[in-house]
């Protein structure tokens, strides 16, 4: 019976080493989660990635591996007699990375590029700059305006560290994460003559509008919600980016719709005042992006896990 244990111990290790390694990754989160979507989530994919890995393993082993239940997939006894060689390999893997390749901050001298939309500048920057200044850190941090008809490329060519966007669409190349839930407002100036602390859809109809340029309008869901409300929104002015159209808002008596989050940071320095949109406009989602091939870069690890902690607080 040893013999015969030590044999088929054998011979899955020989069936590991022919797999690829997030193949192995995706069946241990799905063993620890026992959901396809949950999964998915853990891992920043999408659910036909998770169930097309989940499909490879099973050819791969001949063997179901995970069975739909009513609260879940149940593991087969294959899948759980590959648990524990998978854990002790993927542990392996990871104690080996974090030993060899931890990025310290203080004592690395690193270029990081990110591309940002003008609203998240705010949300970002601060905090990350103050991290590096904490550290005495010889890094530096440039923002990169990306080209809205095809962001991902400057990933994949290797011109920028990450992306950060509402509604980006999967790419070869390209892994996504979802980061947060985004809503909009309505900023004003403080002492607006027409509008006080509420807005009405006549007042957002009858006042002027302030917007950004028209690439960066058809990029954002604003023009669109506007639209499905059926409201005429007369534009006023057109800025080249968020801090114009902050600073022209509170020195006119223009409208402008913003992210919450933006809203919240700059009104206290711009003297404005923050009022709910007066029509239905649904959140979106942001998502981090990064080079599928840069995952094990630690720089860019660390970048991740710091942004990541900026929106959890």
């Amino acid at each position: 019976m040893e013999d015969i244990a030590r044999e088929q111990r054998h011979r899955e290790s020989r069936d590991l080493r022919k797999l690829d390694l997030n193949l192995l990754i995706i069946f241990e989160t799905v063993y620890q989660t026992g959901s396809v979507s949950q999964s998915a989530r853990v891992l920043g994919m999408s659910q036909p990635t998770v169930s097309n890995a989940l499909s490879r393993l099973r050819g791969h082993f001949s063997d179901p591996l995970f069975v739909r239940m009513d609260r879940g997939m149940k593991p087969t006894p294959k899948a759980m007699s590959l648990l524990p060689p998978i854990t002790d390999a993927l542990g392996a893997l990871r104690r080996g990375l974090a030993y060899d390749s931890d990025f310290d901050v203080a004592t690395a001298k690193r270029h990081f590029r990110l591309l940002l939309h003008d609203f998240s500048v705010p949300s970002v920057l601060p905090p990350l700059v103050r991290a590096l200044d904490e550290a005495k850190s010889a890094c530096t941090v440039e923002v990169i305006t990306p080209d809205w008809e095809r962001p991902h490329e400057a990933l994949t060519r290797g011109d920028a560290d990450l992306i950060m966007d509402i509604s980006l669409q999967e790419q070869p190349g390209v892994t996504l994460e979802p980061l947060m839930d985004a809503d909009a407002v309505c900023i004003v100036r403080e002492g607006h003559p027409r509008i006080g602390h509420e807005m009405s859809r006549e007042d957002f109809a009858n006042n002027g509008h302030a917007v950004l340029p028209r690439q960066m309008r058809l990029h954002l869901p604003t023009a669109r919600q506007v639209r499905a409300a059926a409201i005429d929104r007369r534009v006023g002015a057109i800025l080249p980016n968020a801090a114009n159209l902050a600073t022209t808002v509170a020195t006119t008596d223009l409208i402008a719709i913003v992210p919450r989050r933006y809203a919240e940071l700059v009104s206290p320095i711009y003297r404005l005042r923050i009022l709910p949109v007066p029509f239905e406009y649904p959140t979106s989602k942001v998502f981090l992006g990064w080079a599928t091939d840069k995952e094990d870069d630690p720089g860019v690890r660390w970048l991740l896990n710091h942004i990541r902690a900026t929106f959890s607080n």
